[in-house]
């Protein structure tokens, strides 16, 4: 009778509570992240009280090593400290909600020079900047450098060895702001 009880030198009960630990487990291993949608909208309020824009969000890795990078900006550029600020709200509030499941790295900063721009108010803030372009016209695309020196409503204007081209916001693919060395 001793011998059925005992099952790799555990006791019975012990051995059940061992097995469901791993079941339990296994399941929160698999437990689907929230959408990204979904944590884009329980975060819009730290960014609407901090007067920042949120550029992306991109949620990457596999459970218990996930990343979640924030991009966030302002008309006149952010400073450290409030990204550091928004960095502390945002992780509090993703802990509150466990929006993100297991273990996940939380990286906030300013889009860089290399991310593109994708909004209106980036642009206007860019003028006199040098940009590489890929744009549609008609059924091919284009990819054009230029300095923006304007923006309207639906236009970005650029200059190109002493010439004019524009580029509207619908046939637009990609924007990359270039440095020049």
């Amino acid at each position: 009778m001793y011998i059925l009880r005992r099952m790799s030198g555990l006791t019975k009960p012990t051995f059940l509570f061992l097995e469901l630990f791993k079941i339990l487990e296994e399941l929160f291993r698999y437990q689907m992240p929230k959408d990204i949608e979904e944590i884009r909208k329980i975060l819009q309020p730290v960014f609407d009280r901090s007067n920042v824009y949120l550029v992306d969000l991109e949620l990457r890795g596999h459970i218990n090593s996930q990343v979640l990078s924030v991009y966030v900006d302002t008309d006149t550029g952010i400073t450290m400290d409030q990204i550091a600020e928004i960095s502390r709200e945002i992780e509090g509030i993703l802990d509150l909600e466990d929006a993100i499941a297991g273990r996940y790295r939380l990286d906030v900063s300013s889009p860089g020079i290399d991310k593109p721009l994708t909004e209106k108010w980036q642009f206007a803030k860019n003028i006199g900047r040098d940009f590489r372009i890929t744009y549609t016209e008609g059924d091919r695309t284009t990819e054009k450098s230029g300095t923006l020196h304007r923006v309207d409503e639906d236009r970005l204007y650029f200059i190109r060895k002493n010439e004019e081209f524009s580029v509207t916001f619908s046939q637009l693919l990609k924007a990359i702001v270039t440095v020049k060395l």
